[in-house]
């Protein structure tokens, strides 16, 4: 049995009334406002392609960042996903965003109403928890998926003291807390001693970083 379907149906803790010392837990559910489309294609770890009417979109995984392929574990979430998603009838739910930045549909996706891809990735340790306001409807329950994949060493996890990268996509300094392109100036000044190396948006706001106002990174 993979890990994703060990934790499916998706649940989320739901506070009991004081002074109950337990919680209980409630099924996450799609919102009636979903859109069934057809899976034509996987892309990547946390990106599809889909048939809406005739037309081919783009759909981008809500609060997920999964490594691009040729990465470490990239294959692997690529894999994840397309066991879950392939030439599936699949259920989109908006949050609040339409598309991001490269006109890619922003989008919770469901199999069989039951299934949260976004959230099975997590749960298998091949996604990290990325997600930007104002789509976080289920920020804090990523982040419980996420706590419980690392402690279990899972997927990306699996190493718990990760070697120093000496290159990547962005570059901060130790002695920091904001992030650059590696060809900013200010990104230069930085010694190799001190040097930070990330990835992805997602290993920014993991490290606690901020971008650098003057290249402006994502």
């Amino acid at each position: 049995m993979q890990v994703w379907q060990e934790v499916i149906p998706v649940t989320v803790p739901t506070p009991s009334p004081a002074p109950a010392p337990e919680t209980t837990t409630t099924p996450i559910v799609p919102s009636p406002q979903v859109t069934e489309v057809t899976v034509v294609r996987v892309i990547d770890g946390d990106t599809i392609e889909v048939d809406i009417g005739g037309k081919l979109y783009k759909v981008r995984y809500i609060g997920v960042d999964t490594p691009e392929v040729g990465q470490p574990g990239g294959t692997e979430a690529t894999s994840v996903n397309t066991e879950l998603v392939t030439s599936r009838v699949v259920q989109l739910e908006k949050d609040i965003s339409e598309t991001d930045r490269y006109g890619r549909l922003l989008r919770y996706v469901w199999v069989d109403e039951i299934i949260m891809v976004n959230a099975a990735l997590v749960a298998s340790g091949y996604a990290q928890v990325a997600t930007y306001p104002p789509d976080v409807k289920y920020q804090q329950y990523f982040l419980e998926l996420q706590r419980k994949a690392e402690v279990a060493g899972l997927g990306l996890w699996v190493v718990s003291q990760p070697i120093p990268a000496t290159e990547g996509v962005f570059v901060g300094s130790i002695n920091s807390d904001v992030y650059h392109y590696p060809a900013c100036e200010y990104a230069q000044r930085i010694n190799p001693e001190n040097q930070m190396w990330l990835n992805s948006p997602a290993d920014t706001i993991a490290q606690g970083y901020r971008p650098c106002k003057r290249c402006d990174p994502p």
